[in-house]
């Protein structure tokens, strides 16, 4: 989580954001002769696995809109005028869109109460 805070640019917020959610997909399945915990950890990794993808698209957009993937590059590139803010503006709400599903908010927490009902209290706490 510090290197997520620490960060300089998207490849390394995506990195830390991951080193930190796989080790809870194979916690939400810790209990392995448990059906509903089976089901909460293969749904946890498939909801995880897809906000991924939206999230690096979302990344690779703001990289064709602007050249760069470092923050301040894009802040630059934007305040200068040479990127292209359609492109920019679809690619952040994809990056925002992963993340909201990667952190179960709202509008994108269907899937929240199926983990949370199959994992240990525990590992529920943690997630």
């Amino acid at each position: 989580m510090m290197i997520m805070a620490g960060a300089r640019d998207l490849i390394t917020i995506f990195v830390a954001l991951e080193t930190i959610s796989i080790p809870t997909f194979v916690l939400a399945g810790w209990r392995k002769h448990d059906v509903r915990s089976n089901e909460a950890a293969v749904k946890y990794f498939i909801i995880g696995v897809l906000s991924s993808a939206v999230m690096l698209y979302g990344m690779s957009m703001v990289y064709g809109a602007t050249g760069t993937l470092e923050i301040g590059g894009v802040a630059q590139a934007l305040h200068l005028g040479v990127a292209n803010k359609t492109v920019l503006v679809f690619g952040l709400v994809f990056i925002v869109s992963g993340i909201a599903f990667k952190f179960g908010a709202v509008p994108f927490h269907m899937w929240v109460p199926d983990v949370y009902q199959g994992s240990p209290t525990p590992i529920t706490l943690l997630i």
